[in-house]
């Protein structure tokens, strides 16, 4: 690569110099990927919705890349606080989840913890993380057989940008 300069202008008896032979970088323009411009998301799977066997969750950004969860699932419901790693639905995120699980007679007990949730570019993704746990239910003996106060939480399932 060669530079040369080239006197273009004097003023005050100072020489504006322009650089010759250099290129302007090309600018790539790709089109965005899918879920940059929802706000909101709905997902399903196993161990979702607050912990049950199944459920779903409804999610929606109230900030750049703070979202907020509410689920329900077969027996549970649950709540979390989302911190977006990139600001837009379909990223990964750190959350703040309580869980419920089982209702009335059928109370096993709740949870009170992080989770980190992986979401793929389009519709997978999976979570992992635990729980304090915060109460006990009428169940909570017959479901764990030793005294525990934390439990693992896990999820996996598909998930759809509205």
């Amino acid at each position: 690569m060669l530079l040369a300069a080239t006197c273009f202008g004097q003023q005050n008896d100072v020489i504006f110099l322009e650089p010759q032979g250099i290129q302007q970088p090309q600018v790539d323009f790709k089109p965005m990927p899918v879920g940059r411009e929802e706000r909101t998301a709905i997902n399903f799977g196993v161990f979702m919705g607050g912990g049950g066997i199944v459920g779903g969750d409804l999610e929606f950004l109230i900030g750049k890349r703070i979202g907020l969860q509410f689920g329900a699932g077969f027996p549970s419901f649950g709540l979390g606080f989302n911190y977006h790693l990139k600001p837009y639905i379909n990223s990964s995120f750190l959350s703040l989840q309580y869980c419920h699980i089982g209702f009335g007679e059928n109370n096993v007990g709740a949870t009170l913890g992080p989770m980190f949730i992986f979401r793929a570019k389009k519709i997978f993704q999976a979570g992992i993380g635990w729980g304090a746990v915060v109460s006990k239910g009428t169940l909570w003996e017959e479901a764990y057989k030793e005294d525990v106060s934390m439990l693992i939480h896990f999820n996996i399932g598909l998930y759809f940008p509205l």
